[in-house]
């Protein structure tokens, strides 16, 4: 399992050899990880507080815009959540692994598509009425606020730079690239 772990000063080391010398097969594995770590966790608790953010963002995303966007969106922000990841601590030998970059991803792109369109107050099961649209702005707000407060304190295992990487990878496809939501409706 180790081989599918994302170790920042790896990928660092790979991507300074293909900068000076061009491809080489033996850079792959290292890029490979970029995606493969979002598919293992740790523990169960890891799993669990994914599931809480795939419940909640992953469900909205994927009933506005359909599976293949979602399923694009995903890819697109484990690998930003990755890159976030490596670029806050470049030579760090600790491997990373989870989804949860790509699932700030996932709340980065709710948050875009609601600062452009109104969309419905999404009822998300079993709360047993919908929650307005701008109480699930703040609680993404709030999240990334934490995940930033997370990075100038105690790092304690967590991959803040990978949350803030998938979280603003998702914003940018919010904001820029995502088609008109389902069921929204112009701001």
């Amino acid at each position: 399992m180790d081989r599918f772990l994302l170790v920042p000063s790896e990928v660092t080391a790979s991507w300074q050899e293909f900068l000076a010398n061009g491809y080489e097969p033996n850079q792959l594995p290292a890029f490979i990880t970029l995606l493969s770590a979002v598919f293992l966790h740790a523990d169960v608790e890891h799993i669990a507080m994914n599931l809480v953010f795939i419940w909640v963002f992953g469900s909205l995303v994927l009933r506005e815009l359909g599976a293949i966007w979602f399923l694009g969106i995903f890819i697109f922000t484990a690998i930003t959540g990755s890159v976030g990841q490596i670029l806050l601590d470049p030579e760090s030998v600790i491997p990373v692994l989870g989804a949860s970059g790509a699932l700030l991803g996932l709340e980065g792109v709710y948050f875009g598509m609601a600062l452009r369109w109104r969309l419905p107050n999404p009822d998300v099961w079993p709360i047993s009425h919908p929650i307005a649209q701008e109480r699930l702005m703040i609680f993404a707000a709030l999240g990334i606020l934490l995940d930033i407060s997370g990075i100038l304190g105690d790092r304690s295992g967590v991959a803040f730079g990978a949350h803030i990487g998938g979280f603003i990878g998702g914003f940018v496809l919010g904001t820029t690239l995502i088609p008109t939501p389902k069921h929204a409706t112009f701001q």
